[in-house]
This record gives structure tokens, C-alpha cells and sequence, in this order.
């Protein structure tokens, strides 16, 4: 899974995978003129336990293009203990484009330096932002083992916004081939961006995306805008792993501050009735909590959003209270536009998780530096505060 626990799951034919991307390598061409419909971006950071998973999906994206498939797409790759090299995939070949010796994918400088040569040296009518590695949702996503660096939610919001103010290139798409990405925090860091985020409220497989599919998608369809694009890889994933559990989420960014705005309706409402209802909050806090205990990082503790409301608003009988609760339910049905799930999970997953750790000792307070935007712009981390207080711990 792409958290950070070691990798367990096996691939029989990865040997011969690696050997058809490898002889399938050439050498950088002169920059492409001509505007295609997509520029398809993988920030792929494989210097970690998922190395051997890269190279893979980068062929699964060779053999998904179309011989006259009207996109570029282009990958950076930094593998456990070797160098980093930028690629061009085609439906014919891998091409290198650059060979950068070893570099830091954990730091927002990368991210800025990738995007900017993807946009100018394939400029297209639009942009996805594949950023693919280990992931932790509001901790971030992207660690490079060999610097300890990671991308937390702000400095991707603070490299995309670079970009585009030096390039006035906009990505109308960032996805999240990483786990427990999709969280409200991780939408609202990145709402002045892009259009559209995808991401999983679980664990993904280490095998990833369908990238085979999503590209011969793609190849087809290269005129699809962002959302319908958005919904084919939700539906598509889910349907990649029948025997996993799986669940995939696209947020419409454009509806984040509208949904932001009404939690923290919600929350402050909560406030101010926490002594009378600090039970029902905890009880509904612990029915939707998805705890997740990833190696050294330690346990993660998100709450799925919808549900958690949910059962505030079956519990909780109060005038003020209840038409909160229904106006954020409305919005987060309204925000992610698609979602899906094996259906072992029984409805228990509606597209975004919130950060509400059990009490103040499992807080962690880089909350506030990681999703820096959602913290100022929300009162959720002052409602977390007063709950905790409540509590007494």
C-alpha cells in the first residue's frame, strides 16, 4: 500500500515489465511546437520502498497511448539510489529528456522546476499533475528517502502558484496516486490552483493508478475536460481492483470555499454547545474515524466527513444544530462530484476525511504549517481545541 509501511504486494511479471521499458529508452528530441489537447505530468518519487512500482506504471503508460494519441506525457522518476531522469512516453518509446544525477523530490523547488519545463517544452490546452509516491493526507505526500523531505499540502499550493505566475500556465487537474489524500484540508490548500482534485480517502495499492487504461482513455478522448476525465479514473480505478478495497474521490475546487465556509458554520455551532453535546461528538467522532497506523509516522486518525455530520445530526435534536448539518451534508455531496468504492464498504465512504485525532496528546501541530490556507480560513483547529479542552486531555 502507498503508505508508509513496507511494500507486500508481489509482482510475478515485474521482471519482464522493466526489461520492455528499459529496451524500449532513447534519447531527447528538440522541443515540441505544436499545442496538443493534454499535458499529462507525473511527478513519480520511487526513492523509496515503492521503487520497483515506478517503472512499471511508466510502461502501463506506453502500452495506453495510442500511436497518434494527441497528448504528451511526461514523467520525472527518482528511484531508490539512482540518478532522476525526466522522460517523454510515447506509444513507440520512453525517450530521456534529462538526466539530473541525484535530487530532492521532497521539496517545492523540484515540483516548480518539473512543471514549468513540462508546460514550456509541451505546451497543451490543458494540464494534469499526476504527483505519485507514498502519501499521508494533511502530512503530505512525495517523502524522498534519500533527504527525508516531503511535499506537505502548502508547498504544493506555493509551487503551483509559482508556476503560474511566472508561466501563466494553470494545472486544471491534480491527482493524488498516494494514499489518505483526500481530505477536505488537502482540496482547500489547493482550491486557488487547479479545478479539480483527485485522490482516496483510504490506502492505495502500490501497483497504483490504471494508468494502461487512463491512457487509452485519453488517447480516444483527447478533447475531455477535466471533470469528465476526473470521473473515468474514479470509475476506472475502482474497477482495477475488484478484490481490494478501494475508493477514489474528484473534488470540483470551485465549490471548496462554499464547503469550508459551511463546516465551519458547523463547528462553531458545535463550540458553543460543547459542554451539552461533547458526548454525541465523541461518539460520532469515533463511528467515522479511519484510523491508520503507517510505520514511523505513526497512527493517523482522519474522520470521514459526510458520516461524522451525519451522525451529529441523528444524534444531536437542536434547532440551531440541525440545518447546519444538512446545509454541509448538501456540500459535500455537491463538492465531489464523483466518487466510487468496492462495495465491501457499504456506503461508509463519501469522498472527503477531516483531521480529528482522539485527543490533544495525538494532535499534531504541524497541522497548522502543513495546511496552513485551511487552518486560517476555517475554524475547525478552534473547534478542535474547545473539544479538547471539554474533554479534559
Amino acid at each position: 500500500m502507498r503508505g508508509f509501511q513496507s511494500q507486500k504486494a508481489t509482482l510475478v511479471c515485474i521482471a519482464i515489465v522493466l526489461s520492455a521499458l528499459f529496451s524500449s529508452l532513447s534519447v531527447a528530441s528538440a522541443k515540441r511546437t505544436e499545442r496538443l489537447s493534454w499535458t499529462f505530468m507525473v511527478y513519480l518519487d520511487a526513492d523509496n520502498s515503492l521503487d520497483t512500482f515506478g517503472p512499471v506504471n511508466m510502461e502501463q503508460i506506453r502500452q495506453g497511448l495510442a500511436p497518434d494519441a494527441n497528448i504528451n506525457v511526461v514523467v520525472l522518476i527518482d528511484r531508490l539510489n539512482l540518478p532522476a531522469f525526466t522522460y517523454e512516453i510515447t506509444h513507440e518509446q520512453i525517450t530521456v529528456l534529462q538526466d539530473l544525477g541525484e535530487i530532492d523530490m521532497g521539496i517545492p523547488e523540484t515540483l516548480v522546476t518539473f512543471v514549468e519545463y513540462a508546460m514550456l517544452r509541451y505546451p497543451a490546452e490543458r494540464y494534469f499533475l499526476d504527483l505519485w509516491d507514498h502519501g499521508g493526507g494533511y502530512r503530505g505526500v512525495c517523502w524522498d528517502e534519500s533527504s527525508g523531505n516531503h511535499l506537505s499540502p502548502h508547498d504544493i499550493h506555493l509551487a503551483l502558484s509559482t508556476v503560474e505566475s511566472r508561466t501563466k500556465g494553470y494545472v486544471q487537474a491534480v491527482g493524488f496516486d498516494a494514499c489518505l489524500m483526500a481530505m477536505i484540508e488537502v482540496a482547500y490548500e489547493l482550491k486557488d490552483v487547479t479545478d479539480v482534485v483527485l485522490a482516496s480517502e483510504m490506502l492505495v495499492p502500490g501497483l497504483g493508478w490504471p494508468y494502461q487504461h487512463i491512457m487509452s482513455y485519453l488517447s480516444a478522448n483527447p478533447g475531455v475536460n477535466a471533470y469528465t476525465l476526473s470521473e473515468e479514473i474514479v470509475d476506472s480505478y475502482v474497477a482495477y481492483y475488484p478484490k481490494y478495497m478501494v475508493q477514489l474521490s474528484a473534488v470540483d475546487e470551485s465549490m471548496i470555499s462554499t464547503l469550508t465556509n459551511s463546516l465551519s458554520d458547523f463547528a462553531e455551532a458545535l463550540k458553543q454547545s460543547i459542554d451539552l453535546y461533547q458526548g454525541d461528538i465523541s461518539s460520532a467522532r469515533s463511528a467515522a474515524e479511519q484510523r491508520y497506523i503507517l510505520g514511523t509516522n505513526g497512527a493517523y486518525f482522519y474522520t470521514e466527513l459526510y458520516k461524522f455530520t451525519y451522525l451529529i445530526n441523528q444524534k444531536v435534536s437542536d434547532t440551531t444544530i440541525s440545518p447546519l448539518a444538512e446545509r454541509l451534508l448538501n456540500n459535500v455531496e455537491t463538492t465531489v462530484f464523483s466518487e466510487n468504492h468496492t462495495s465491501k464498504l457499504n456506503g461508509m465512504q463519501y469522498g472527503l476525511t477531516i483531521n480529528f485525532p482522539p485527543n490533544i496528546k495525538a494532535y499534531n501541530s504541524n497541522y497548522e504549517t502543513y495546511t496552513r490556507c485551511f487552518t486560517e480560513g476555517s475554524v475547525w483547529r478552534s473547534f478542535l481545541m474547545t473539544y479538547y479542552a471539554s474533554k479534559g486531555h
